[in-house]
């Protein structure tokens, strides 16, 4: 592994930096519905930076932002193609999902270049000076800590990461011992062993929960909006998904050494990279996005913003949860079938 892992993370590197760019997903309401608003909102679809969808008013827009259905809004107010023909600054309100400032800020600078192109050629073909259309943002959510508070929610996931790399290392060590073989000739079934297993990391790093909470609140002043029943469960989601992925990889490898380096491969580098923690998840390459959404921190980073910073409910977050419960089931699933391969073969 120390002969290959230098490869491993250059692969896993040039992932991510080598990437496409990320379509950031963007509801307009068209309050003035007409062929220059259409046109406006076409040219902002026309080069793939945007993915479009359409919204009714204003409680769709909180709606969408709060289950992270859209990274921003763009309200087009009634009278702005008659504003901007006849010569004035017709604007347009933009709403950002300040808990997530990074996408905030692509969002911002492509609708900014985006609406100063076609300011361009609406100056040239109504002989009025530019810029004819001017965009005024507004973020929701947004403190003057914003980027402290997105950046702490959004590392929850990753310091679990440090329990739940320990259940592979346990695995290894009892293989490498060889106290792993001697369940053969013990009544303790396959499952039953695992599920020890299960519980016994999954209780543990759970009890960690509460001083990493008091750590991001009290320590760093992050705000916790949300339900903490719900929290608590999803993180328990979380939890199982993860130690499942642990076990795979500790049925697996033959030394506390390979089992190290996995780990530490698999959980930290697409945690950090690949989950939208500090870049958009890119969903242009196909080979980022199956790894980005395979990793359970990609869904709870989304929970843990989304509930400690905008307060949302389990109908707003139905969509991360279903996936952090199948990969909880895929996970285990994938260490029930590799333990018993591996003790029985």
């Amino acid at each position: 592994m120390v002969f290959l892992s230098p490869a491993l993370v250059l692969i896993a590197l040039s992932l991510v930096f080598t990437s496409g760019s990320t379509r950031i997903e963007l509801a307009i309401w068209d309050q003035d519905l007409t062929a220059l608003s259409r046109r406006f909102v076409a040219t902002l679809g026309n080069d793939g930076d945007f993915s479009i969808k359409h919204v009714a008013g204003r409680d769709e827009i909180e709606r969408s932002l709060k289950g992270r259905h859209v990274d921003a809004a763009v309200v087009i107010p009634s009278g702005f193609a008659d504003t901007a023909q006849s010569g004035e600054t017709a604007s347009v309100q933009v709403v950002l999902d300040g808990v997530d400032t990074l996408v905030a800020g692509e969002a911002i600078g492509s609708l900014l270049g985006h609406a100063g192109d076609f300011g361009i050629q609406l100056s040239k073909e109504y002989r009025v000076p530019p810029p004819p259309v001017q965009v005024k943002s507004n973020s929701a959510y947004l403190p003057k800590t914003a980027d402290q508070d997105s950046m702490v929610s959004g590392l929850i996931p990753i310091v679990f990461s440090l329990p739940v790399i320990a259940a592979a290392l346990a695995l290894a060590r009892e293989r490498e011992r060889g106290t792993l073989e001697a369940l053969v000739a013990t009544p303790v079934r396959g499952l039953e062993y695992l599920g020890g297993k299960l519980v016994a990391y999954v209780t543990a790093s759970l009890a960690g929960l509460l001083p990493v909470w008091l750590t991001a609140s009290l320590l760093f002043g992050v705000p916790f909006r949300g339900n903490p029943i719900l929290f608590v469960v999803l993180t328990a989601s979380f939890l199982l998904a993860s130690v499942g992925l642990a076990i795979v990889i500790g049925n697996l490898v033959q030394s506390q050494q390979a089992a190290t380096v996995i780990s530490l491969f698999i959980f930290f580098v697409p945690a950090f990279f690949l989950s939208g923690l500090t870049d958009p998840i890119d969903t242009t390459e196909v080979a980022s996005t199956v790894i980005s959404y395979l990793m359970p921190s990609t869904h709870f980073v989304a929970i843990s913003r989304a509930l400690l910073l905008k307060g949302a409910s389990l109908i707003q977050l139905w969509r991360p949860s279903l996936m952090l419960l199948g990969l909880s089931v895929g996970w285990m699933a994938v260490a029930i079938l590799t333990f018993k391969k591996r003790v029985t073969g």
